[in-house]
């Protein structure tokens, strides 16, 4: 995750951070002076740009996840959309804002009201991976009734080893399965708000059950290329 996830409004207070004293309500804080002004616009304005920028990859990948299917692609379109134009829109306010505490309101609205690095980066590439995921389970399961029918016509292949390991595979597959199922519709579920962490944790429990499906998959590949391996073994030696 890019350090540009953690311009924040904690790093905008440090600049434009008002203390305590009580002044007249039509005295300029030092917060205010031009400079400082300056240096929170610009901040603020270059955390956008980097959204908007990220936005735009993500716009150009996902014509080229062909997994996602239309619903989820609707849905993710529509969302990066909408941030774009919205955070155009702030990026122009905030370049005609006067006071600190109107440049200190805009970057919490940056990062609360669009959560870029935090919700729709992985909402667009987990999407994309549990899509995938899903597929390769269910090349898996006739991968599985494939390699059982042959072993069933094959007496020196039906071996008590190789129906372990068909049993291995399709209880990876059933495990992975059930892991990510119904995890891209909660991910694309999610929207932004003022609680990050919530929201992370959220996205990494997603993020957890990709990986475990993911090594589920490898595992059931592993079995897969065994008992293909048997099969071959004996019928080669059924031809010398």
């Amino acid at each position: 995750m890019s350090v540009r996830t953690r311009l924040s409004v904690a790093a905008i207070g440090a600049v434009i951070a008002v203390g305590a004293l009580a002044l007249p309500a039509n005295a300029a804080t030092a917060a205010d002076s031009p400079a400082a002004l300056t240096k929170a616009k610009a901040t603020v304005t270059q955390g956008i740009t980097d959204r908007l920028t990220t936005l735009g990859k993500l716009q150009s990948a996902l014509p080229g996840y062909k997994d996602v299917p239309d619903a989820a692609r609707g849905t993710l379109t529509q969302v990066m959309s909408a941030d774009v134009s919205a955070l155009t829109a702030l990026k122009a306010k905030v370049a005609g804002e006067t006071t600190a505490a109107a440049v200190k309101a805009d970057g919490q609205a940056m990062v609360d009201d669009y959560r870029v690095y935090v919700l729709v980066v992985p909402q667009v590439h987990l999407t994309h991976a549990l899509d995938v995921e899903n597929a390769a389970l269910a090349r898996l399961v006739k991968v599985h009734d494939a390699l059982a029918d042959r072993l069933a016509k094959d007496p020196a292949a039906d071996t008590a080893a190789n129906k372990d390991l068909l049993a291995d595979l399709s209880t990876a597959v059933q495990a992975g399965d059930t892991r990510i199922d119904g995890k891209d519709a909660a991910l694309l579920a999610l929207k932004p708000g003022p609680d990050g962490k919530a929201l992370t944790a959220a996205v990494k429990d997603v993020s957890g059950a990709a990986k475990d499906t993911r090594d589920d998959i490898k595992k059931a590949v592993a079995d897969a290329k065994k008992v293909r391996d048997a099969l071959k073994d004996t019928q080669s030696a059924s031809k010398s």
